[in-house]
């Protein structure tokens, strides 16, 4: 059996990351695994921040009874142009596909990516998160989960600053949830600094989550994000909203009383209450997420489990079709 995995070219989102995940991981169970990067031009597509994944590439899909095509969910048309292969869509964004599906839907009843809940077609849904299982079960589809993990280099630098001093810092992400974290930074006391994570390198990024106490994430969640998981490698309280992925425990796990809804009048001066008792007892919030500092610590052990689950249910389907004369 043949995987190919397609993958956006030189881009270092955290999408593209877990689809170079899931091809190392497969080249590790054993899998004939390989990425194909669009545009297909691209004369250096895999960037130098995931070359240790050494993905094998190709120029060209194989589109047989015995191959299997991964998309994201940002590739979906790619997977009307097959025949034989078996079909995989891989839910890393909800909102991505549900944003792109409105834009070509342009007034009709349907859009063109509706297909991928049509059984006719037999996709093969993969979720990168609950919030997206559970969004592709209400459309009538069962998903299987494929998630992602932290990389080596991150976990391996987020142990090292752990333990260090603290200062009353509270990091944020400019282009998530902007508009609420304003409403707490007027209501903050001045003896709290806010810092925006922008225009700061990957290392600069560990630093300041290293020296902060919290980290708050008000933005929308449409998978599992990377930051509010490596604030936590780092050591900081973290503090969400409900939207999204966070809106269930077992995307974002953190103990009661470090998520809160942003539509509710109170929730304002809660949060800055939360913020205000990090910043005086820092070590105590911080053990408290200890479970979840372990929980994202044990995702890679848990990802090649699930790409191995995929991965032979697939060729289990595959056997079983082509042993029984059908179409795969």
């Amino acid at each position: 059996m043949k995987v190919h995995v397609l993958c956006p070219a030189s881009s270092v989102t955290g999408g593209p990351e877990a689809l170079h995940q899931l091809v190392d991981a497969g080249q590790r169970l054993g899998y004939d695994m390989a990425m194909l990067y669009l545009p297909e031009d691209d004369p250096d597509p895999t960037p130098a921040v995931f070359r240790m994944y050494q993905p094998r590439v190709v120029k060209e899909i194989v589109d047989s009874p015995d191959s299997v095509v991964v998309v994201p969910e940002t590739g979906t048309l790619q997977l009307l142009e097959l025949k034989h292969a078996t079909r995989a869509l891989w839910w890393l964004s909800v909102e991505h596909y549900f944003s792109r599906a409105e834009a070509l839907r342009r007034g009709a009843a349907r859009s063109p990516l509706d297909f991928v809940f049509d059984p006719r077609f037999e996709i093969v849904h993969l979720a990168q998160s609950e919030y997206a299982r559970q969004w592709v079960a209400a459309r009538g589809s069962s998903a299987l989960m494929l998630t992602d993990f932290i990389r080596d280099e991150i976990l391996d630098r987020s142990r090292a600053l752990r333990g260090g001093a603290r200062q009353n810092i509270v990091a944020y992400n400019p282009k998530k949830g902007l508009a609420f974290t304003q409403q707490l930074m007027a209501a903050s006391p001045p003896e709290v600094q806010w810092v925006a994570i922008e225009n700061m390198s990957p290392a600069e990024v560990a630093q300041l989550l290293g020296r902060a106490k919290v980290y708050v994430d008000f933005g929308p969640h449409p998978g599992r994000d990377r930051i509010p998981r490596e604030a936590a490698l780092c050591g900081c309280v973290v503090i969400t909203n409900t939207q999204g992925s966070a809106g269930n425990a077992v995307d974002v796990p953190l103990p009661e009383g470090y998520k809160f809804d942003e539509r509710h009048p109170l929730t304002v001066p809660l949060v800055i209450q939360r913020i205000a008792e990090a910043m005086a007892d820092h070590a105590t919030h911080a053990q408290r997420l200890a479970p979840y500092v372990q929980w994202i610590e044990d995702q890679r052990r848990l990802f090649t489990e699930e790409v191995f689950t995929f991965l032979a249910t697939v060729e289990a389907r595959q056997r079983a079709r082509l042993r029984d004369g059908l179409p795969a």
